[in-house]
């Protein structure tokens, strides 16, 4: 499905994306991919699985995240775990990881409804806009799952950690705010998480998505990556380099710049970022 948000939103390219995807990484060889969510852009599970299908086209080893577009039905998290829990380290749509002694904690946000009231699928009206405008959508970690990752953190404190979540925790910074620009907004409850993260010095990092823009920013030694949507300007990803004592967090294109220039919109630029939100250092003691 195409459509428009700051830029063009091309979903109908993605079959070629990610076949210009693989050439590229079977240049660089990652140990594996981490999807920030949205993996499905219709929901229905044969768009899952197609979805699913398409990641697999890669070759490479990948850990799955559900987003807003992933997670809005009563059924929709079941056909997740049925499409993905061959890549899953245990059946449940959150879980932690560890690869070469960086752990990783994955999380599923869920749905606030008008009522104020947590619910792990939409509203029917929103999910009715959910292609057009997430304009006063919000959504929260439920209860059950912050006490699961402050357990988890528990048991990991030597390990240095990143907290992966599809909506990010830091808004969108100002700097980056132009007249008339779409924002997909942020987790309700991220200054909660960020009281329980400050108790866990080995988390580092955060990395997110949805908001189809890049940026970074520190606040209290936890660095927030935020990347922009593939199908959109500026179809872009992040390679991280894992150092002894550091992350290098650096910003790829593809190999083919044609994507880029079909989704673009002369004028909005900007949200490849500034510099500071196209590559960072971020340290792995404390």
């Amino acid at each position: 499905m195409d459509g428009e948000w700051n830029n063009r939103f091309l979903c109908t390219m993605m079959p070629d994306v990610m076949a210009c995807l693989r050439q590229d990484l079977a240049v660089i060889e990652p140990d594996f991919v981490l999807l920030t969510g949205d993996i499905a852009s219709k929901q229905t599970k044969d768009a899952m699985y197609e979805a699913r299908n398409l990641v697999e086209s890669l070759e490479k080893p990948y850990y799955p995240m559900g987003g807003n577009h992933d997670f809005v039905l009563d059924e929709s998290r079941s056909w997740f775990l049925d499409a993905f829990q061959h890549r899953l380290p245990r059946p449940n749509t959150f879980y932690s990881f560890t690869h070469k002694g960086l752990h990783f904690c994955v999380l599923d946000a869920w749905w606030q409804w008008e009522d104020g009231s947590l619910a792990p699928v939409s509203e029917a009206a929103v999910a009715a806009e959910l292609d057009k405008t997430v304009e006063n959508v919000r959504w929260q970690l439920p209860s059950h799952q912050l006490d699961w990752l402050v357990e988890d953190l528990a048991r990991h404190p030597d390990l240095p950690t990143i907290i992966a979540v599809h909506y990010p925790v830091l808004p969108i910074p100002t700097r980056l705010h132009r007249p008339g620009f779409k924002n997909g907004g942020a987790l309700d409850n991220g200054p909660l998480l960020m009281h329980i993260l400050r108790r866990y010095p080995q988390v580092r990092a955060i990395f997110s998505g949805h908001v189809h823009m890049h940026y970074i920013l520190t606040q209290s030694n936890v660095t927030q990556v935020v990347t922009g949507a593939l199908p959109e300007y500026p179809v872009e990803y992040r390679e991280v380099l894992v150092h002894n004592t550091h992350l290098e967090i650096k910003t790829r294109g593809l190999s083919n710049p044609e994507f880029a220039r079909r989704s673009l919109i002369p004028g909005k630029e900007w949200t490849s970022g500034e510099v500071q939100d196209r590559s960072a250092i971020i340290p792995l003691t404390w």
